[in-house]
């Protein structure tokens, strides 16, 4: 889980992002498909503040939405033409905490200030991944006209997959661990959540006592569950 609130903005220039805590106003769209298509889906205006966490933000847009009650755990949020992800990556996402990741940790108000008529873009939540090896029984199983849930069942019997109940987070309770790497191959894209920068502002004419360039970010990291994959 993510719960070290010093983190601040993916390339963000401070804690609270663009205008410190001050609210702003952007523009969120739906999007009823699998890619996000530029300029198409329902339009609502949403207020938001750096200090709001992405729970609160989800739940806001839930609201605006629609009449209906909507869960905030089914929604997934993006921004930008890479649609990166804020927040949980997929339902029961185990390692971002939406109650503790601020808005001010991404950088998107700062574009959304320089880029009004960019907007975020909010669509159904990914089900969550399916324990390892399960879609590739189910998929050899299909391809031989077999049973592919019979299939994993036998698997499970046999040994050849591990139950639900012997893995990590989000299938079963072993909790998180597995999935950390050597400090020596961590890197930032591992990551779903924006890294910190420390409380430094570079600028083009500040100094630094020692040493060249910057100080690197800290990042803490945070595994990707779909590795479990590769």
């Amino acid at each position: 889980m993510i719960h070290d609130e010093a983190q601040k903005g993916l390339f963000a220039r401070g804690r609270g992002g663009a205008g410190g805590d001050a609210k702003h106003n952007v523009t969120v769209r739906v999007s009823h498909g699998e890619h996000i298509e530029e300029g198409k889906g329902e339009a609502y205006s949403v207020e938001v503040s750096p200090s709001d966490t992405v729970r609160a933000l989800k739940d806001r847009i839930a609201g605006v939405i629609s009449s209906a009650e909507v869960d905030p755990e089914a929604l997934a949020l993006s921004f930008g033409p890479s649609e990166r992800v804020i927040g949980k990556r997929f339902r029961g996402d185990p390692l971002v905490d939406e109650d503790s990741t601020l808005v001010g940790q991404y950088s998107f108000l700062q574009w959304l200030e320089q880029f009004p008529h960019w907007c975020l873009t909010v669509s159904m939540a990914k089900d969550t991944p399916p324990p390892p090896g399960v879609a590739i029984k189910k998929a050899a199983a299909s391809a031989e006209g077999e049973d592919p849930d019979l299939a994993v069942q036998e698997a499970y019997a046999s040994g050849e997959l591990l139950r639900p109940e012997e893995l990590p987070a989000p299938w079963g309770d072993k909790g998180t661990d597995v999935y950390k790497r050597d400090a020596m191959i961590r890197s930032v894209g591992d990551n779903p959540a924006p890294p910190g920068y420390g409380a430094s502002v570079p600028s083009s004419n500040a100094m630094k006592a020692a040493g060249a360039g910057w100080e690197p970010c800290d990042v803490e990291h945070v595994p990707n569950v779909l590795d479990l994959e590769e």
